[in-house]
């Protein structure tokens, strides 16, 4: 971590917030170290940014409240703000992806939550590889964003969801997401609304889903998730300090 600049970021969640310690990304990229990684190909470093979407997703895992001995899969976690908030929840939380940076700063803000399971990392191409394991809730956060990637998506959810988990996915509706968001009302019921979230003067539409093979599981986060869908998923003025 120390690599990086960093920052100090209150996230405000409902009547609470966390504080994370994050990449400060436009110094980072400002330093063009990801530059020549990205020409030969690589995966632009979108990780070192919080998008609305897991915003979106970190309130709605705030309201939903305790998930104390659930077992929580943040799979494609990048910095790990959803998975994050699941451990505040006491969540057993794997945090999974291919960076390895974004996984060190994910577990080093997850294990600072006060969850009596310490988080796990997995360092794992999942669009190429099977994850490994049973999870009761499946995080996926803006991760649906090009269609060859819904394939893996599709596996992970039919092969890791426990018989009454649940997966709860966010974009900002994406185009691109949408076929794999038709895919989980064809697999389970689905409670879906949009939200308006803003974040750091950011004002984006997100839509929030949540599917699963138990009706009754779908009911309860339905519930949190708010009925209609033109509210706002709260706000977050505070530019964030150098620690």
């Amino acid at each position: 971590m120390r690599r990086f600049p960093l920052r100090r970021l209150r996230l405000p969640l409902g009547s609470g917030s966390l504080s994370l310690v994050i990449p400060d990304a436009n110094a980072w990229m400002r330093a063009g170290e990801w530059a020549a990684a990205t020409v030969r190909g690589a995966e632009p470093p979108y990780w070192v940014q919080i998008w609305p979407a897991s915003v979106a997703m970190a309130r709605l895992l705030w309201r939903m409240g305790s998930l104390s001995s659930l077992r929580v899969l943040d799979l494609g976690c990048g910095l790990g703000v959803p998975g994050i908030t699941a451990c505040r929840g006491g969540g057993q939380v794997t945090f999974a992806d291919l960076q390895p940076d974004a996984l060190a700063f994910a577990m080093w803000n997850g294990s600072r939550q006060g969850a009596q399971v310490a988080p796990t990392p997995r360092q794992v191409d999942w669009s190429r590889e099977d994850l490994v394991g049973t999870f009761d809730v499946m995080l996926l956060a803006d991760v649906s964003y090009r269609p060859i990637h819904h394939a893996a998506l599709r596996r992970h959810v039919l092969g890791c969801l426990s018989p009454d988990g649940v997966v709860v996915h966010a974009d900002p509706v994406r185009r691109e997401s949408t076929a794999f968001v038709q895919w989980l009302g064809q697999q389970f019921p689905v409670a879906e609304v949009r939200r308006q979230t803003t974040f750091q003067d950011r004002r984006l539409e997100v839509r929030l889903c949540v599917g699963g093979r138990d009706p009754a599981r779908v009911a309860a986060w339905r519930v949190a998730m708010g009925e209609g869908g033109a509210g706002d998923c709260g706000s977050d003025r505070s530019p964030g300090s150098t620690p």
